[in-house]
């Protein structure tokens, strides 16, 4: 207290510790026997509403009170709610009213109060009492009351106007009415009868609890965090309580029966928040928030379910009300989003990150989105597939797939991107059969804790290619490639290697786009399968060819400070927990396996892997398998064999006549195959055509005939005159014969029949089939059919691929117009009409090999 003066009360009255600024007022009204509407006057502050001076003084009323009562200006103040404006109390302006708190809805206007301390301390209303966070007496282990038991009013702290004088100060002092007039109640409040708390009991820890992290630091970040988060998921208890009565837990059932009540019905019951209501929500609270109760888990469960979704239900966000959530802080936010992970689809859990242990309110931009989408190719790193595809996996030939629809949904973790615009944006018109290729393969956990990790790493971390600069310039496929091909063809010369063909060439630009994307230039599922085989084994001088030709082309689009290709850093994953560990293969290992006679299949069960773990590896490292050596010199060839064996080739060349190209297609080569078989072997090649013999030799109307009635081909005829084809087209231009329309379907070409010499009449079948390109092959196939038991094992026994092997007969018998075999018995066997072209077939095959024995036995002994 300041020292004496002339203006001080001679009667002092001191404040007790904690004491409310009206309590005080009322208390020193009573010593100096009045009210506190007098009491104000006399203190100079007529007019004065003691009710707003307990929740601020302003700088008048402050410097009459320190004046006249002798008590310090900062004692005066701690009486009042000011000191928790804005975090608990909230007070206006000049009007000083009290609105609704950040948390409880307690707006301190009214004082709850415990009956054993009103009788213990002589009536002394305790500031606290007016927080909302207060509802338990800690030292004499009480509930607090709110209301009067006589009158069912909220007891005034005040006495108001009245001159008549209560003899008790902890009296209540509410206005009733009786016997027609109005009269104070006057019930003793400290004998009023409260709910007595155990020792230890959860609701005592709970306002412990209170009291040491919210109220006594409550200006603090800390205090408004866990604040939020006891007033956010106890109003969630309690409004589940109210409207799911039937599932709420055993412990809540126990809290509420130790604050004396039942379950109340209805939820607009349990948003009253009382002293009852506030003690059982934050008790919940507390218990869920506890890392060290063993019900935690199961209490916060349970708060967590929407009352407006089925369970088992999936949806599209945890509640439709998450922002609402925002004040609870991160940490409740982290784990409703994790509670309810389960309850969502899968793009709501890529988005809010809840399959992870860091869920968070998506809180990114579509700029940011943008800004990860250029920092990802539109296939998803090797390195980062292997690391989420399982260990054991069987092979997995849309690989092509599964990295796509990772990369596309790695731009919807933390953002407002769905999987469809993220697929737009990665340019995925085939996401929904990617998806589905991933989720066949790939567990959803695994998917969604993995791609969301990948998704924050990528945001926090610098990438030096523009992959959507790079999908701009290069993804479509109109767009010219710098290739030099005069560069690729001497590089394929001095390899030994005739990969310089026109396909071979499509080939490669196929690849340097791959390279530039950082994905396959075509959208689907599967990548050709030539791809495989390029990427396991090409030579290092190929890649380095590609490498050129790569920055060539970034060049020229002023590209110059980017690397071609770029793997993330394998650091940059170390401190997250993946479905899959690094793979521990030595680089040395591998490519020691990697030997020239080596298959993908038996390097990968010797390194333990499948196929496709194989190929990303070796991609990720950018290792490939050793080529095989090419003879760039001389060097002896291997024995000539079917048809190119020199008796054989002697026979059909000189004593048949066959041209050069009819050899070929019956070896199944080109025509300069067979042209080095015939020096080889010392057969004298025929004196070409004089200029003009070919036209002498030729009767125009024969050739109009043929080609324009019959529509053969040029090829066709050129063949039949064992003349080329280069020297049969003039003569169409110098006799005037229509060319051959675009589209033209040309009957099926000529050749001589092999069995023509053999002075034997063939049937119509056979004289088709023996003058058609291929016809007598296609003979001896079926030849060897009968008695397998399926075309199949036929196939596999004739080690023909099945497909040539249906095509030569689907061939054989549109050309015989009949069905040959039985195709729905087994074994195979033939019809009728096959049976009896098979038969012709083996008797002329016969005579015509016993033919070319007596031409090889009697071409000797005439030389």
């Amino acid at each position: 207290m300041t020292g004496w003066t002339a203006e001080r009360i001679p009667i002092g009255v001191l404040p007790s510790p904690g004491e409310a600024l009206d309590s005080w007022c009322e208390r020193y009204a009573h010593r100096l026997r009045t009210h506190t509407v007098d009491f104000a006057d006399y203190l100079g502050l007529p007019h004065t509403s003691l009710r707003r001076m307990v929740r601020r003084l302003t700088e008048g009323e402050l410097e009459r009170l320190e004046r006249r009562t002798g008590i310090g200006a900062e004692q005066l103040r701690a009486m009042t709610l000011e000191a928790f404006d804005g975090s608990l109390v909230r007070i206006t302006g000049q009007t000083r009213r009290l609105t609704a708190p950040a948390n409880w809805r307690f707006y301190g206007t009214t004082s709850r109060y415990c009956p054993a301390c009103l009788a213990g301390n002589g009536g002394r209303w305790q500031l606290h009492w007016r927080l909302g966070w207060t509802f338990a007496c800690t030292r004499h282990r009480l509930l607090l009351l709110e209301r009067c038991p006589r009158c069912g009013k909220h007891p005034p702290v005040l006495s108001g106007g009245n001159h008549r004088m209560l003899s008790r100060p902890q009296a209540c002092r509410s206005l009733t009415e009786r016997d027609g007039r109005g009269t104070r109640c006057g019930y003793p409040l400290a004998e009023a009868p409260a709910v007595f708390l155990a020792e230890g009991d959860a609701v005592l820890l709970a306002q412990a609890g209170v009291n040491a992290q919210v109220i006594a630091e409550h200006r603090s970040a800390a205090a408004r965090e866990r604040a939020g988060e006891l007033s956010h998921l106890g109003r969630r208890a309690l409004r589940s309580i109210g409207t799911r009565p039937a599932i709420v837990p055993p412990i809540a059932r126990d809290i509420i029966t130790a604050c004396g009540g039942e379950l109340l019905a209805g939820a607009a019951a349990m948003e009253i928040h009382d002293a009852r209501n506030v003690a059982i929500g934050t008790t919940l609270a507390a218990i869920a928030t506890d890392p060290e109760h063993p019900l935690r888990e199961d209490v916060f469960a349970w708060m967590c379910l929407a009352p407006d979704h089925e369970l088992g239900e999936l949806r599209e966000h945890p509640t439709r009300y998450l922002r609402n959530w925002s004040p609870a802080g991160p940490r409740v936010i982290k784990r409703i989003l994790a509670a309810s992970d389960r309850q969502l689809t899968l793009k709501a859990r890529l988005r809010y990150g809840t399959a992870t242990a860091e869920p968070a309110v998506p809180c990114l931009s579509e700029a940011d989105i943008t800004v990860r989408a250029s920092k990802t190719p539109g296939m998803l790193w090797p390195s980062w597939t292997l690391r989420l595809l399982p260990p054991k996996s069987p092979h997995q030939p849309r690989i092509s797939g599964i990295r796509r629809a990772c990369a596309s949904l790695m731009l919807v973790p933390g953002g407002p991107a769905g999987h469809r615009q993220a697929a737009r944006i990665m340019g995925n018109p085939q996401f929904r059969s990617n998806l589905e290729s991933l989720l066949a393969l790939v567990d959803a956990d695994h998917i969604c804790s993995t791609l969301t990790h990948y998704a924050r790493v990528l945001d926090a971390h610098e990438v030096p290619i523009d992959y959507a600069r790079r999908r701009t310039l290069f993804a479509d496929e109109a767009s010219p490639l710098l290739l030099d091909e005069n560069a690729h063809w001497l590089l394929c010369k001095s390899l030994g290697t005739r990969q310089f063909q026109q396909v071979h060439l499509q080939r490669l630009r196929w690849q340097l786009r791959r390279i530039l994307l950082g994905a396959d230039p075509q959208p689907g599922n599967h990548a050709p399968a030539w791809t495989h085989r390029f990427a396991y084994r090409t030579h290092p001088e190929i890649h380095a060819f590609l490498n050129e030709q790569a920055h060539r082309n970034l060049a020229a689009h002023h590209i110059t400070d980017e690397p071609v290709t770029w793997e993330p850093p394998a650091h940059w994953l170390d401190t997250i927990a993946l479905p899959q560990p690094v793979l521990d293969l030595p680089t040395k290992r591998v490519r020691t396996l990697l030997t020239p006679d080596s298959t993908a299949r038996d390097v990968a069960r010797a390194l333990g892997l499948t196929v496709h773990q194989l190929r990303l590896l070796m991609e990720s490292r950018r290792l490939s398998a050793q080529t095989r050596p090419h003879n760039k010199g001389n060097y002896p060839r291997p024995p000539r064999q079917g048809y190119l064996v020199p008796d054989k080739l002697r026979d059909l060349y000189q004593q048949q006549g066959l041209q050069q190209l009819q050899i070929a297609e019956l070896a199944g080569c080109t025509t300069a195959v067979v042209k080095t078989a015939l020096k080889q072997a010392n057969i004298p090649l025929r004196p070409r055509r004089a200029p003009g013999e070919l036209k002498q030799s030729v009767d125009p109307a024969w050739l109009r005939t043929e080609y324009h009635n019959k529509g053969r081909t040029v090829a066709d005829i050129a063949r039949e005159l064992s003349a080329p084809a280069t020297n049969v087209s003039p003569l169409l231009d110098a006799w005037g014969i229509t060319r051959h329309p675009p589209g033209h379907r040309a009957p099926p070409a000529w050749q001589p029949s092999p069995f023509a010499n053999l002075g034997i009449p063939l049937s119509v079948p056979m004289e088709h089939i023996s003058t058609r390109q291929g016809g007598t092959e296609w003979l001896r196939t079926a030849l060897l059919i009968p008695g397998h038991r399926t075309r199949r094992s036929a196939a596999l026994t004739l080690d023909i691929p099945r497909t040539s092997l249906n095509g030569r007969l689907k061939m054989l018998e549109t050309t015989a117009g009949f069905e040959i075999f039985n195709h729905r018995t087994r074994p195979v066997v033939a019809t009728r009409s096959g049976q009896a072209l098979l038969d012709e077939a083996r008797r002329l095959f016969d005579l015509l090999d016993q033919q070319s024995r007596h031409r090889a036995g009697v071409t000797p002994a005439l030389a």
